[in-house]
């Protein structure tokens, strides 16, 4: 490798100088307003280290400063950095994983160019040119830019491997969470401490479950479209659960959208047209005069339409509305559709799911929950004044306090009357 013999090193400054007149600034952004300092600069390539710890809005900001003059050199970034599941990165990387958050094989060997466009409404992702060209036309003005994921892990760099074969060792005495983003490469990896939901529970199939017995399709929903202001709004979900007579509950659709409330109204009408009327359809019935009396106007006009619609008022925390769904899975009684375009976003979710104010989204988890609470209202215990009846050995007043109203046991325990 050649040096340039007149390279100029300013120590101070952070900065090379080439003979040919390139500089190469080095910098930092320990804080948001760092990035300001860059707000002149006319940059023909940018580098960044770690990317997954730096925020959105700066790493975005610098992209703008890309804006050299010069016809010779194309405009380039390049990031190097380790698997985050919450960082904003992951989405750019997320086609090239697999389901358990590990880049797909192919991906190493022949990684893939793909397309994205910052619009106000956040990062949105092409696999092809033409179809952000279809959106946003072409030229340099159309804003479209193009990346490619190239992942690695030790394993790649054989240099390191022969002068420190130990590495390897002490990569997987790290904790799991550690061991597996740094070692394996996944981006899913998180801490469980709060051990509410994990994807290893969960079984995979490759359709929907045909034996089921029932089906409940529960939203979770919300009314705003990302702006400058608020460029990631709650989303409005849409749950698909069923279950069979053996109990076992398949997650079988998951629907989307962050918009103002009359599209999420045409979603809603349009995912029920394509369940069908067998599907019952759980609405929360929100707190507040405003948001009730427009979750009754919708029950009233999709049960119009001849749909089944039950209202669903949460009475407790979120994670205990969430926690028959996670035991269930637990008990590996939950299955989910394999590769499906929602199965990711979906399992990351879940299992980020804390309970606790967060910039991770719930309203999936929501949605499971309700959809759960109404598939398990498959009996309820008569009310009787029968002072000999045992179930299963216990008092049925013992019982019925026990497991609660409608929580839906599997199986109707033995009675012994006397």
């Amino acid at each position: 490798m050649k040096v340039d013999p007149k390279l100029k090193v300013l120590s101070r400054d952070m900065e090379l100088r080439f003979s040919s007149g390139a500089q190469l600034k080095l910098s930092y952004l320990d804080d948001p307003k760092d990035k300001y300092n860059w707000q002149g600069a006319e940059l023909s390539w940018l580098g960044f280290d770690e990317i997954q710890q730096l925020d959105k809005e700066s790493c975005l900001y610098l992209f703008s400063r890309l804006r050299s003059v010069s016809v010779d050199y194309p405009l380039q970034i390049r990031a190097t950095g380790n698997p985050d599941p919450d960082a904003w990165i992951k989405q750019l990387v997320e086609p090239d994983l697999g389901v358990d958050g590990i880049p797909l094989p192919e991906t190493r060997f022949n990684p893939r160019t793909r397309y994205f466009v910052n619009s106000p409404g956040g990062i949105i992702l092409y696999n092809t040119r033409e179809e952000a060209e279809e959106v946003y036309g072409k030229g340099k003005e159309s804003g479209i830019m193009s990346f490619m994921f190239q992942p690695g892990n030790i394993y790649s760099n054989p240099i390191l491997m022969k002068n420190d074969p130990s590495y390897v060792s002490r990569l997987k005495a790290l904790p799991r969470t550690e061991m597996e983003r740094l070692l394996l490469g996944s981006w899913t990896a998180r801490e469980t401490a709060s051990g509410f939901f994990k994807r290893d529970w969960i079984n995979f199939v490759d359709t929907a479950n045909i034996r089921a017995t029932k089906r409940v399709r529960a939203w979770d929903i919300s009314g705003t479209k990302p702006s400058e202001v608020n460029p990631d709004p709650d989303w409005t979900a849409g749950v698909l659960l069923s279950r069979d007579k053996d109990s076992v509950i398949t997650v079988e659709d998951v629907v989307r959208i962050q918009d103002r409330p009359h599209v999420v109204k045409e979603l809603i009408f349009d995912t029920a047209k394509s369940d069908g009327p067998g599907i019952t359809i759980a609405i929360p019935l929100d707190p507040g005069a405003t948001a009730g009396a427009w979750c009754r106007q919708l029950q009233r006009e999709l049960a119009e339409k001849g749909y089944t619609v039950k209202l669903v008022k949460p009475s407790t925390a979120k994670v205990q509305r969430f926690r028959p769904f996670a035991t269930i899975a637990e008990a590996r009684f939950v299955q989910i559709i394999r590769d499906a375009p929602w199965t990711k976003a979906y399992l990351d979710e879940l299992e980020a799911f804390t309970g606790q104010r967060s910039r991770v989204h719930d309203d999936q988890v929501d949605a499971t929950s309700d959809a759960t609470y109404v598939l398990l209202q498959n009996f309820e215990l008569p009310t009787m004044t029968l002072p000999n009846i045992q179930v299963s050995g216990q008092p049925l007043q013992s019982f019925h306090n026990s497991y609660g109203k409608n929580q839906g046991n599997f199986t109707l325990p033995t009675f012994n009357i006397k």
